[in-house]
C-alpha cells in the first residue's frame, strides 16, 4: 500500500506548503535581500509543534536558492548540536563545505567561516532555544553576510536567560508567529501526502478527515497516523485504509511520536521525565531534588524552570498545575515503556 515511505518522514519537504501562505511570504520577504547580494533580515518562526515551522524555513530556503543557486546555506538541529563549538562545526560543514580539526577552538572556527563564507549566506537553527551556549548567536551575528531563521516554540523561553548584549543584536529579527491547523487543512496535507506516498484508492476523505480531527492541528502527528494507518491496513491484507482502524493508528502515532520526542530529550529533560516516571506528580522543588539526585551535573533552579521544564510542557510530555500555590507536574501518559523498551 506505501508506495513511497520517504514522503511520510519528518524531514520530507513537500512541493507545495498547504495552509501557510502568509508565513511563507514573510520569511521569503526576510530572505530577499540576498537576491541582490545584501545580507538577509534574521528571523523567529515561534508555534507548538507540528505546525510546520521547519518545512517554511527549509521550503523558504528552497525558493531563494531557486534565485540564488549558490547561495550558502546551513541546517542546525540544535537539540542535537546544542553547544556553541558544536554549532560552529556545522556551520564550517554545511555552510563553507569544509571541516576543520575538532581540536580548533571557537575562535578559529568563526574566523574559518567568516574567511571562507562566499557572499551573504543563511543558516536554519532549529529547536534554537536549546542552545546551551547561546553566546553562539552573537557570533552568527557578527559574521559578516550571514543571516539566520531560529524556529522554537516560545519567545519568551527563548529570550528568558539571554544576556543583554545577545538580546540588543536579536531584538530586531523578524518574528513569525505559528498557530495551529485547521482540520480542512490538515485533512488537504492528508490528501497530498497519501496522493504521492500511497497507492491508488488507499484511503478516503472521510477516514483523512477523521485523522485531522482526532490528531487536533498537529501534522506531524497526523501524518504519522496516515502512515501507520496504511501499515496495519496492509497487515491485515488489505488494499484501503478501514474507519474501524482509524483511532488504533492515531492512537499508535502519538505513542510513536512521543517516543522519537523523548529520545531527543537532553540530559538535563530526560533526568526530568525519569524522576517523574519513578514518582509521579511532583511538585516542583521535590521534581527538583530527585534530578539532582539523578543527573551528574545539574543546573539551578531557575534555570530548569526556565530552559528545560517548558520543554517538556510544549512537547506535551508533562503536564503542568497549580497546587498550593506551587506548580506540580505529571507525565502526561501514566504508561510510558519509552524509558525502558525492553520492558514493553
Amino acid at each position: 500500500m506505501i508506495r513511497d515511505g520517504t514522503v511520510f518522514e519528518d524531514d520530507h519537504l513537500p512541493s507545495v506548503i498547504v495552509g501557510r501562505n502568509r508565513h511563507m511570504n514573510e520569511v521569503t520577504d526576510a530572505l530577499a535581500p540576498i537576491e541582490d547580494g545584501f545580507r538577509a533580515e534574521n528571523c523567529f518562526l515561534f508555534g507548538p509543534s507540528g505546525v510546520g515551522k521547519t518545512t517554511v524555513a527549509r521550503a523558504a530556503v528552497r525558493e531563494l536558492r531557486q534565485e540564488v543557486l549558490d547561495v550558502p546555506h546551513a541546517y542546525v538541529n540544535c537539540w542535537q548540536d546544542y553547544t556553541r563549538k558544536a554549532v560552529l562545526e556545522q556551520l564550517s560543514r554545511d555552510l563553507i563545505g569544509s571541516a576543520v580539526s575538532r581540536s580548533a577552538s571557537t575562535g578559529r572556527l568563526i574566523e574559518h567561516v567568516q574567511h571562507e563564507l562566499n557572499g551573504p549566506g543563511v543558516v536554519i537553527l532549529d529547536e534554537v532555544d536549546q542552545l546551551r551556549e547561546t553566546e553562539v548567536l552573537y557570533d552568527l551575528h557578527e559574521i559578516r553576510g550571514l543571516s539566520w531563521i531560529g524556529i522554537a516554540n516560545r519567545e519568551v523561553d527563548l529570550f528568558a536567560d539571554l544576556d543583554d548584549r545577545i538580546t540588543s543584536r536579536i531584538s530586531v529579527a523578524y518574528r513569525v508567529r505559528f498557530d495551529s491547523y485547521r482540520e480542512g487543512t490538515i485533512t488537504e496535507i492528508l490528501t497530498r501526502r497519501a496522493r504521492e506516498g500511497l497507492g491508488p484508492g488507499a484511503v478516503d476523505e472521510n477516514v483523512l478527515a477523521r485523522i485531522a480531527r482526532l490528531t487536533k492541528g498537529d501534522a506531524r502527528r497526523a501524518i504519522a497516523a496516515l502512515r501507520v494507518g496504511a501499515r496495519m491496513a496492509s497487515r491485515e491484507g488489505l488494499s484501503a485504509i478501514p474507519m474501524r482502524l482509524v483511532d488504533d493508528a492515531v492512537a499508535s502515532a502519538k505513542r510513536e511520536v512521543r517516543q522519537k520526542t523523548i529520545s531527543k530529550l537532553n540530559t538535563h529533560q530526560r533526568a526530568l521525565y525519569e524522576a517523574l516516571a519513578e514518582e509521579d506528580g511532583l511538585i516542583q522543588k521535590e521534581l527538583y531534588a530527585r534530578y539532582r539526585e539523578i543527573h551528574d551535573d545539574p543546573v539551578t533552579l531557575r534555570y530548569l524552570r526556565a530552559n528545560h521544564l517548558p520543554k517538556l510542557e510544549h512537547y506535551n510530555l508533562v503536564d503542568v498545575e497549580q497546587h498550593s500555590g506551587s506548580k506540580r507536574y505529571r507525565l502526561v501518559d501514566a504508561d510510558h515503556p519509552e524509558l525502558h523498551p525492553e520492558r514493553a
